[in-house]
């Protein structure tokens, strides 16, 4: 099943150099994605009866071009592969024209709401959802993230706020790219962002943020005061 969804730029979408912010194309691949899943015929009455929802482990986009004010846009989602315990998608931002701006691989894992723990699906569930060929013209790169063997420069700590935080409670997908965002150089072209997502972060948690740059990547991983990984986001510039 491909579900689509047609947007229009907007003021509120667009940063500083006039195209759309990395975050913004980032909720505008979610949002498809998550009106997939609400309209799924198999995955979402399972999700309904048994508790069972998907969490994030990963993304990577490989942005094109950035769509502009008032451009309109075409985002389509579907997943090509799925077993017991992983989901994995590809999500892509069309121009009017049919060109690919923005490609997307998302990758989550099956979670019991009630305890958050892992939770198998079965497998006559599995076998019932319609699966879609992969995205062909996308590299297809690891969904765990290696740190750069180099030096990591650490920053002020980042205060956790109510604008971070969605409605699980923990900080949306696109917020962390907000964050980390804030420590690429002023005048970055960013052409793939690789999420990798370990721990939610919660709303008044402090967040140390250390970066790392390196063979024309800005690789920033955020921690716990304690040191525990959150996450890591990886930025590839041209």
């Amino acid at each position: 099943m491909i579900y689509e969804m047609k947007r229009t730029v907007r003021c509120s979408q667009i940063g500083e150099d006039g195209f759309m912010r990395n975050s913004a194309l980032v909720d505008f691949l979610q949002d498809c994605s998550l009106k997939h899943l609400d309209n799924e015929p198999v995955m979402s009455p399972f999700f309904r009866e048994t508790g069972c929802i998907m969490f994030l482990i990963s993304r990577q986009l490989d942005i094109v071009r950035k769509p502009m004010l008032d451009e309109n846009v075409t985002v389509k989602t579907w997943t090509y592969e799925l077993n017991r315990l992983y989901g994995f998608r590809n999500t892509v931002i069309y121009a009017e024209n049919g060109d690919i701006l923005v490609k997307c691989i998302a990758g989550g894992c099956f979670i019991d709401s009630g305890n958050m723990r892992t939770m198998k699906v079965p497998q006559e569930v599995i076998d019932r959802v319609v699966k879609e060929p992969k995205l062909e013209e996308m590299e297809y790169l690891p969904r765990k993230i290696s740190l750069p063997d180099c030096e990591a420069q650490v920053l002020d700590p980042v205060q956790i706020m109510r604008c971070f935080i969605d409605m699980n409670k923990h900080v949306n997908n696109a917020r962390y790219i907000d964050i980390t965002d804030e420590f690429l150089p002023d005048d970055a072209v960013v052409e793939r962002i690789r999420c990798e997502y370990k721990l939610p972060i919660k709303r008044s948690s402090v967040v140390i943020p250390k970066v790392f740059r390196k063979d024309g990547k800005v690789t920033v991983e955020l921690c716990s005061e304690e040191g525990k990984n959150y996450t890591v986001v990886e930025y590839t510039l041209k």
